[in-house]
């Protein structure tokens, strides 16, 4: 039999007395610092699940509670929502940090009709934390560079030493090795009205 692991749960530390979950202002981003209280009322934790990437089982959760989702274990949640995006849930829940799975560093490449900079000055490269190795994933952190809705981008391609260009897929994005550079182009797509982006 596996370990099973209960604790109550704890309100974590990092807020300052004045936090309120139904504080209303500025957009909390998904990370370390916007934490689920047992105090959360239901319509809050819906909230709560939709800035957390965890729009597909807001309906399942409808009536739960702050407190409701704290009691759940870590195997409840792989029950209902599966795997990945129990185990996800879980450790958004209880206020863990996930690391992100790869990095990448990309560098916006200049259009033909910019001014030249000095040597060194327009090489700036930007790093991207994927925390799912997916094409959705990367298409979302690229389009956030670029300030564009992600549907946008229509096709990331990467583009091989011999000038080829192959369309990046989930497949492809898994076998990145971290902390690889690359140099981005992004071409305006006529008939849609979107974005293609190639790798170099």
């Amino acid at each position: 039999p596996s370990p099973v692991y209960h604790s109550s749960p704890t309100s974590c530390s990092f807020t300052d007395g004045n936090y309120s979950p139904s504080q209303q202002g500025e957009l909390l981003l998904p990370g370390c610092s916007d934490h689920l209280l047992p105090s959360t009322q239901p319509q809050d934790a819906q909230q709560w699940l939709h800035r957390h990437r965890f729009s597909p089982f807001s309906r399942l959760f409808c009536s739960f509670s702050g407190a409701d989702l704290l009691r759940m274990s870590r195997e409840d949640l792989i029950q209902i929502c599966g795997p990945a995006d129990g185990i996800r849930l879980f450790n958004t829940i209880k206020g863990r940090c996930i690391q992100p799975r790869l990095t990448i560093y990309v560098c916006q490449q200049q259009a033909r009709h910019q001014p030249a900079t000095k040597s060194g000055a327009g090489d700036i490269y930007h790093a991207l934390y994927l925390e799912e190795l997916t094409l959705l994933d990367l298409s979302e952190k690229i389009a956030s560079l670029y300030s564009i809705p992600p549907q946008q981008i229509t096709h990331i391609y990467r583009q091989k030493p011999s000038g080829i260009h192959v369309l990046v897929s989930d497949e492809m994005v898994q076998n990145f090795r971290d902390e690889t550079s690359f140099i981005l182009s992004i071409i305006r797509d006529e008939n849609t009205n979107g974005f293609h982006v190639v790798l170099k």
